[in-house]
């Protein structure tokens, strides 16, 4: 099970994306804007915003690929 997950570093933050679309180790990015609202910016995988944070963002190994679809 992937857990929600949110870190805020100024005025950028990051939620864990919980579902298991584009595999275990996708978020979403936010920034602030100057009336304090957070504007969903972009999805996109850990590698790619870990460069935005000090702190060290979680990375879930997959341990199993689960089937979504079998021809019936």
């Amino acid at each position: 099970m992937i857990q929600q997950h949110t870190i805020t570093e100024g005025n950028l933050r990051v939620v864990k994306c919980t579902d298991d679309f584009g595999g275990p180790n996708m978020w979403n990015l936010y920034i602030q804007n100057v009336d304090g609202w957070w504007e969903d910016i972009q999805w996109g995988s850990v590698h790619k915003f870990q460069s935005l944070f000090r702190t060290k963002l979680p990375v879930y190994k997959e341990v199993d690929k689960k089937v979504n679809y079998q021809l019936a």
